[in-house]
């Protein structure tokens, strides 16, 4: 998956730090640095990466991959038999 957006970008020299926990650019109170730490904590945990590209002034876009996985199979659970008072189709009364 790919994110870009065309606003400032990031600055060179912040592009090592924006994935640290509770590191932020911004004026306190605003954010927590917590973001882009925890996409990166849980892309890195499902064994995928984050790809970052930059250019100050233009914009940035993050890039996000994740390994491709065969979904589970699942059986069709047994159903239960029907009493012989139930006729089949009907449900039963309460």
């Amino acid at each position: 998956m790919e994110v870009e957006d065309t606003g400032v970008g990031i600055e060179p020299w912040k592009m090592d730090r924006i994935f640290e926990p509770f590191w932020t650019d911004k004026p306190v109170g605003v954010g927590t640095g917590l973001g882009l730490s925890i996409v990166h904590g849980i892309v890195s945990a499902l064994g995928g990466g984050i790809e970052v590209q930059s250019d100050p002034g233009r914009g940035t876009t993050f890039r996000v991959t994740l390994p491709v996985q065969a979904a589970p199979v699942v059986e069709d659970a047994p159903r239960p038999a029907l009493a012989a008072s139930e006729p089949a189709g009907v449900p039963a009364s309460s």
